[in-house]
């Protein structure tokens, strides 16, 4: 059964074919741009120079890691901050105690330098040296899910006010490397339900009877890199021009592609300990949330994106909800919001 049927079939035809195909002229660029390029590699910072038109590869990265075929797969978690210093050097300190977390990518959106506390990675013991790496892009939401080269296969997508505990990203790697097909599995902890013909409820999918048809991976999901690269398909240009103009948007986005693409989107209901709500206070309280400034498009572009793709099934065989530990979270809940840290040690301010 398709997991994303469309009204337009010869707009499917033409997306899928777009998604799907490789062919010569597509691997020549590649080549060309690896040769152009080159692969850059420092030990725990790696930056590059802003540039408002840079395409999705132009961007300074670190090579893979060699490592032994007996040591256990780990993930990258890919951070989108803009403006809160405070919650990044907070959430960076803790991921460092991670021993699932490979490497620290950083989306730097801003004009300002980065942290002297993050710079060298000099505030945290040698013990825990993993990599922190900031990546100056463009400042465009859609460059959060940017392709690049990574050193693992799972990404493990996050807010900056969004933290979850080492037990949490061990369990959504364990659930995904133990799917049959994990380049086309997401797993997270936010479902959602975006409905045939209305705006959705945020908190729907999570109470009985836990309508839902996929995950908001910006909220905290892994899924493989090879996603990402879906999302900048030239065919979606027009849509990737919608959310940069609108500043909002790229989370449904993404969970129409990824519906395109068939990813099974496993939600993981959890024990309230494994995941909290960081309160963040943007540089000198000026910025307001982004919900605020634009909010109010988020409701016609849902339209837009289900006009052209199509509804997303709601079948329970390709949107599993796996319980987990004590489900006290509100009673039947599912990870339901809000849930601030100061409670949690694994979170506490230094």
């Amino acid at each position: 059964e398709e997991h994303c049927q469309h009204d337009d079939n010869r707009s499917r035809r033409r997306l899928s074919s777009g998604l799907f195909g490789s062919g010569p002229g597509r691997l020549l660029l590649v080549a060309l741009s690896f040769a152009l390029l080159g692969p850059q590699y420092l030990s725990s910072l790696i930056s590059m120079k802003r540039t408002t038109n840079a395409p999705p590869r132009d961007i300074s990265v670190t090579t893979s890691k060699v490592t032994s075929e007996s040591e256990a797969p780990k993930l990258t978690v890919l951070i989108s901050t803009y403006n809160q210093t405070g919650c990044l050097e907070r959430l960076v300190k803790h991921l460092q105690t991670c021993s699932i977390v490979d490497e620290i990518r950083i989306n730097w959106f801003q004009d300002s330098p980065i942290p002297q506390s993050l710079s060298n990675n000099n505030n945290h013991s040698s013990h825990f040296a993993i990599p922190v790496i900031f990546d100056i892009l463009p400042n465009k939401i859609s460059h959060r899910f940017l392709p690049r080269r990574f050193s693992t296969d799972a990404i493990f997508n996050m807010d900056v006010d969004m933290a979850f505990s080492c037990d949490a990203l061990q369990l959504a790697m364990d659930t995904w490397s133990n799917q049959a097909n994990q380049t086309h599995t997401a797993v997270g902890f936010f479902p959602r339900h975006l409905p045939s013909d209305k705006y959705y409820k945020f908190d729907e999918s999570h109470h009985e009877p836990y309508t839902r048809n996929t995950l908001f991976i910006t909220k905290g999901g892994l899924i493989h890199k090879d996603r990402l690269e879906d999302l900048f398909h030239p065919s979606l240009q027009p849509f990737i021009n919608h959310v940069d103009e609108h500043i909002t948007a790229e989370d449904m986005l993404m969970s129409f592609v990824m519906a395109l693409k068939q990813v099974k989107m496993i939600t993981l209901c959890v024990p309230r300990s494994y995941w909290c709500n960081i309160h963040c206070m943007s540089s000198a309280s000026k910025y307001e949330k982004l919900n605020d400034r634009s909010g109010r498009h988020r409701s016609h572009l849902m339209a837009l994106f289900r006009d052209y793709f199509g509804y997303i099934s709601t079948d329970e065989g390709n949107n599993p909800m796996i319980w987990h530990g004590e489900n006290n979270t509100y009673g039947d809940g599912c990870n339901t919001e809000l849930n601030y840290c100061g409670q949690y040690e694994w979170m506490k301010r230094p």
